[in-house]
């Protein structure tokens, strides 16, 4: 296996750590670099790998290179690291808005650079990783990034001009699902049901749903169809929330999520 540095522990970069370390990352292929000292010494003890002080000395120690600093890190982190980089070497930024342009702006010299966008999901191993990559990157150093990346969760590969509407999708997109969840939970407290009962009953429906989705492989529209009878209680429940524009306002939504991911990216 390749080895592999991370920049930036923070809950990203650690939940990253772990699950290269739970699906066979050997520790001393490991290392990392945290600027928060005792933030480093916990993930050092935890994981028991490598932290190294200085960025420039994790480039030449390593081949992939996840860089997973808040934005506002980004600028003092490339100028550290990027005079470094060599041929080799291919940065992993999972540094929301951080344009690969932007990146390769602090280097007189183009060189390889993923641009990675996963989401919260990626703590339980079950993030939607969204990638793309310029020119200098080759097939099996993409290839090796997916599988690196697949740690967390499953991966896309999709063009950088898509990232913005990835961002609200998938970035956003857990919020938008848990504030539907939310608004069911209280329709069954409303109604009655002690709130712990009706979380549960609420998260299984999405879990069944889910999954059901994904095996029977058919479009959502075609399962709506099979829970929704003449006449019935579905039907009529459907038809509010046609009345209320539900799906229009929450394409709304997801398209300002863009929108403003858009206004934020550098």
């Amino acid at each position: 296996m390749e080895k592999i540095g991370l920049i930036g522990l923070g809950n990203m970069g650690e939940a990253i750590l772990k699950a290269l370390i739970s699906s066979g990352y050997k520790s001393e292929d490991l290392f990392f670099s945290e600027i928060k000292p005792e933030r480093a010494e916990f993930i050092a003890k935890r994981f028991k790998i490598t932290h190294v002080n200085d960025i420039k000395q994790i480039v030449n120690k390593v081949k992939y290179i996840i860089v997973a600093v808040k934005p506002q890190d980004a600028k003092k982190t490339l100028e550290d690291m990027i005079p470094n980089i060599n041929e080799e070497n291919v940065i992993i930024s999972i540094m929301a808005g951080v344009s690969i342009s932007k990146i390769l702006s602090f280097s007189s010299k183009e060189f390889k650079v993923v641009r990675a966008m996963p989401n919260i999901c990626a703590k339980v191993g079950q993030s939607i990783t969204a990638i793309t990559s310029n020119k200098k990157v080759e097939k099996h150093e993409l290839k090796e990034v997916k599988k690196i990346l697949s740690s967390i969760g499953h991966v896309v590969e999709i063009n950088e001009g898509h990232m913005d509407a990835m961002t609200a999708l998938s970035g956003s997109g857990p919020a938008f699902v848990l504030f539907f969840l939310e608004a069911m939970i209280d329709a069954g407290v409303k109604m009655g049901l002690a709130r712990e009962k009706s979380k549960e009953i609420v998260v299984q429906v999405l879990k069944g749903t889910v999954e059901m989705l994904e095996k029977e492989n058919l479009h959502p529209t075609m399962l709506k169809e099979m829970v929704t009878s003449p006449g019935g209680t579905t039907i009529y429940g459907l038809t509010y929330l046609e009345e209320k524009a539900f799906k229009g306002n929450l394409i709304k939504a997801i398209e300002r999520a863009a929108k403003r991911a858009g206004e934020l990216s550098i």
